[in-house]
């Protein structure tokens, strides 16, 4: 089970194993939020140790801002993971990653031009545009934020 650390203003800032979550708690560099569900009591001969699925640590700590740029390089399994493996042509599980602008025109490999895409319809686009090839993209390519995820579950356990 993910621990999710957080400054005291609940952004996220790492995900932590149980015995790292403890470790935290224990030295007083973090402490518990009492709203968020427990996820795991740890006993010792001396002590028992309630670890819940959000703790925050003492400090004002801030994540490195995300300065990905939509026209900056995007690796294959970032466009994946964006796109939850799904193709963005026809929705069917995907494997493959497609350039919306074919690299052999110029496309680059960004976040705006790159989607996730199964092998046939990625062999029917071939080296055209989705309009030459008569295919719709069901979604947009934006740069993808995986905190973005974390920090709504965080939210949605303390509140």
């Amino acid at each position: 089970m993910l621990i999710f650390v957080t400054n005291p203003g609940l952004q996220i800032l790492a995900t932590a194993t149980w015995q790292r979550a403890a470790t935290l708690l224990v030295t007083g560099d973090a402490v518990n939020l009492p709203s968020a569900p427990v996820a795991k009591v740890v006993h010792s001969p001396s002590t028992t140790l309630t670890i819940r699925q959000v703790i925050a640590v003492q400090c004002n700590a801030f994540r490195p801002w995300n300065d990905a740029a939509p026209d900056s390089y995007a690796p294959n399994a970032a466009i994946l993971a964006r796109d939850a493996r799904l193709c963005a042509y026809c929705g069917s599980p995907a494997a493959t990653v497609d350039h919306v602008q074919p690299a052999s025109r110029g496309g680059g490999s960004t976040w705006q031009n790159l989607v996730a895409c199964c092998a046939k319809c990625n062999a029917h686009k071939a080296a055209r545009t989705p309009r030459e090839a008569g295919m719709t993209l069901r979604v947009t390519p934006l740069v993808y934020n995986p905190w973005l995820t974390y920090q709504r579950q965080v939210y949605e356990l303390v509140t």
